[in-house]
């Protein structure tokens, strides 16, 4: 060791050698400590795996949950990591030749091997690099451990130093002599070791569940005398209903019914050798959105080293859809990490590439086949009944047609083949269950027609009889379609008047209602607002707006509703239509008109310029929705007048159109479906046509 030279405790100089050194590669610490190790989660991780291989029965984590960790709020209570156990603990020796020696394999070492010193538990630990980790997220590291040979009276003799991570970076030195701190030397009743991690980069803690999870997700090991307790070091929940504390434990997945695969008796095939494998592989009953929890984790040693989605497989097999959502595991393969170094240097992934590598992706790719081809129908069994729970259809189906159990089943039948390959995540959106019911509703008659038709085609049965129930249901299916898109209408133009009679409704809701429902200005428009060629067409407008006029824009309620938009842009028929919306009993102004019609000369600029997006739309129109236009100069209300481009409704003129155009319609529909329908088995049974005409009424 290179002697140095040290200033004494009185002020004088010494050159007594330091008491810790450390050699290390600037560029060592910068990629396997601070590159690698990024989370928190992720630290506190090796952090244990390095007590556990300390043979620790017991590791308390004291750290503050859900905060961004800074240096600034160092000083404040709580906001340090600490970690400590009551492993077998270092002495200086130790220290010195095994804790600051970075990159040493201890599998290797005479004194240490692949087995701990007490429990002969298998190690998890090998590269020697875990060390570095907080540096991933802190740039002081407090380190008080006690060990070694227990002085009868005195106790363990305790190491004390602290490593600085912009002392460790300097470029003045070729080593890093470590400061020791106030309790070294000193002796402790019991012997282990304690972390503190403070100074911290920028870095979110997650909320206690979340940590939860990541932290199970990383070990899959379950042992009697091994305990790690997590607190929350800034709790204050004096009313116990806060988690402040929990065990780490197993992860908590909630596996699909009959998709799970116990792979104990699968092995894995590889140079005529048959390597074992234990745990399992299923389906979850919902997709997961946590990354800890999706996919097939696998296990070296109880310790996480690679996680999954596929196994690397390539796409186009049977029920790929549902298992790239849905696969969940957990397989431990102790082989990754015995002989040849499989494991990536941060631990989250193996050397697929390699020989042992390619072999467990074959055996995989295989097994998840299997899951996808026996999982699909109780997926698709899982996604109907939520589907049936959350639409309430059944319900909704009885209270509209009573009477009618052909409608009803009809409708359920379509249902339930729009949502035969649909996520269970979708289900999570209340607008597009309504909407599969509506669609299911519009859709169910017409094709139990379609099969009846082909039943008469493919037999004999064309009698008088046969007919007449065959157009009986023909009209009842155009009924109940054309009175469910009345029905939504109704309800749209409901929301429309509530908004009205409140008389003080900003512009926001107004915006979100028309553009959901553009029919409110034109009665023979369907909703074609949110459509995906519209969001190009907006998102390109509004990228070239910010351009040309150095303003950005939202041209859209929907798509931003954090954000109120300039304005609405529809489109039917050929037309891209700005609507600019106020506040009920708003008076619009000469600089909102200007406004206006800067928006219709920019867009018929953009449409010019984007030639063939411009073909799609030749016709550009501008509608105020304000209900006054007083305050507007004698040249704007000339402008309102004589532009036939440029109209302009109050909001109740615009009510009173959009009522006048369903209700009669609404009226005459329900009227119908209060009809029971006759039994088709009847010969008898006929169907006055003028009871099935449905007036349309027009504005």
């Amino acid at each position: 060791m290179t002697d140095v030279v040290a200033i004494s405790p009185d002020g004088e100089l010494s050159s007594s050698p330091p008491r810790y050194t450390m050699q290390i590669s600037r560029l060592t610490i910068d990629k396997l400590g601070i590159k690698l190790y990024d989370r928190v989660s992720a630290v506190l991780a090796e952090l244990i795996a390095n007590s556990y291989d300390a043979d620790a029965t017991k590791v308390d984590i004291s750290l503050p949950w859900s905060v961004f960790l800074s240096d600034v709020d160092d000083s404040s209570p709580g906001m340090a990591i600490t970690v400590s156990d009551n492993g077998h603990g270092m002495t200086a020796k130790e220290v010195n030749d095994y804790y600051l020696l970075v990159g040493g394999d201890r599998r290797t070492r005479p004194t240490a091997g692949s087995e701990s010193r007490e429990k002969s538990r298998p190690v998890m630990g090998r590269k020697g690099i875990g060390k570095l980790a907080p540096f991933g997220i802190c740039k002081r590291i407090e380190l008080v451990t006690a060990g070694g040979e227990k002085d009868p009276i005195k106790g363990w003799q305790v190491s004390h130093l602290i490593l600085d991570l912009d002392a460790m970076l300097q470029d003045s030195q070729d080593q890093y002599n470590p400061e020791p701190g106030h309790l070294d030397g000193t002796y402790k009743s019991e012997r282990g070791t304690t972390i503190t991690l403070t100074k911290f980069m920028r870095k979110r803690v997650a909320s206690g569940d979340e940590l939860n999870r990541q932290l199970a997700a990383r070990f899959g090991l379950q042992r009697s005398d091994w305990v790690v307790s997590v607190k929350n070091s800034i709790a204050d929940d004096a009313d116990g209903s806060e988690l402040t504390e929990f065990v780490l434990g197993d992860l908590k997945i909630d596996k699909m019914d009959q998709t799970e695969i116990d792979v104990s008796s699968r092995p894995v095939e590889f140079d005529g050798q048959f390597l074992p494998v234990s745990g399992w592989i299923a389906y979850s009953k919902s997709p997961y959105k946590d990354q800890a929890m999706a996919g097939v984790r696998i296990f070296a040693r109880g310790k996480l080293v690679a996680q999954t989605r596929d196994f690397g497989i390539s796409a186009g097999f049977t029920g790929e859809f549902k298992l790239r959502s849905y696969l969940v595991g957990a397989i431990h393969a102790e082989w990754l990490d015995d002989g040849e170094d499989l494991v990536r240097s941060d631990r989250q992934d193996i050397i697929w590439n390699s020989d042992l590598g390619e072999a467990l992706s074959v055996w995989g790719i295989a097994l998840i086949k299997e899951l996808a081809r026996m999982g699909e129908d109780s997926v698709k069994k899982r996604v109907w009944d939520e589907f049936v729970e959350k639409s309430d259809i059944d319900a909704q189906l009885m209270a509209m047609a009573p009477g009618d159990p052909f409608f009803r089943d009809s409708v359920k039948q379509a249902a339930k083949l729009l949502v035969s390959n649909k996520d269970r995540a979708a289900l999570d959106d209340e607008r597009h269950v309504k909407n599969v019911v509506q669609l299911a509703m519009s859709l169910g008659p017409q094709r139990t027609l379609l099969s009846a038709l082909h039943e008469i085609a493919d037999g004999a049965a064309d009698t008088l009889d046969v007919v007449v129930g065959l157009f009986e249901k023909a009209s009842l299916a155009e009924v109940y379609s054309l009175g469910q898109v009345a029905s939504d209408r109704i309800q749209i133009v409901d929301r429309l008047e509530a908004l009205i009679e409140d008389g003080k409704s900003r512009e926001q809701p107004f915006q979100e209602l028309i553009e959901r429902a553009p029919w409110i200005l034109a009665p023979e428009w369907t909703p074609l607002g949110m459509n995906e060629s519209l969001k190009r067409v907006r998102a390109s407008f509004e990228g070239w707006f910010l351009g040309a006029y150095g303003e950005e824009i939202s041209t859209s309620a929907i798509q931003n509703n954090r954000r109120e938009p300039d304005f609405v842009l529809l489109n039917d028929s050929g037309v891209l239509w700005i609507v600019e919306i106020k506040r009920m009993n708003h008076h619009l102004t000469n600089d909102e008109y200007d406004r206006g019609m800067l928006y219709l000369e920019a867009l018929d600029r953009f449409l010019e310029e984007n030639s063939r997006i411009g073909e799609k739309f030749p016709k550009r129109r501008l509608t105020f929705i304000v209900d006054h236009v007083d305050k507007l100069s004698p040249v704007y209300r000339s402008s309102l007048k004589s532009d036939d481009r440029i109209d302009q409704y109050s909001w109740r003129s615009l009510l009173d159109a959009t009522q006048r155009a369903h209700r009669d319609f609404l009226a005459r529909v329900t009227e119908l479906r209060q009809t029971p329908v006759s039994d088709d088995s009847d010969p008898d049974a006929t169907v006055d046509e003028s009871d099935l005409s449905v007036p349309v009424v027009s504005d």
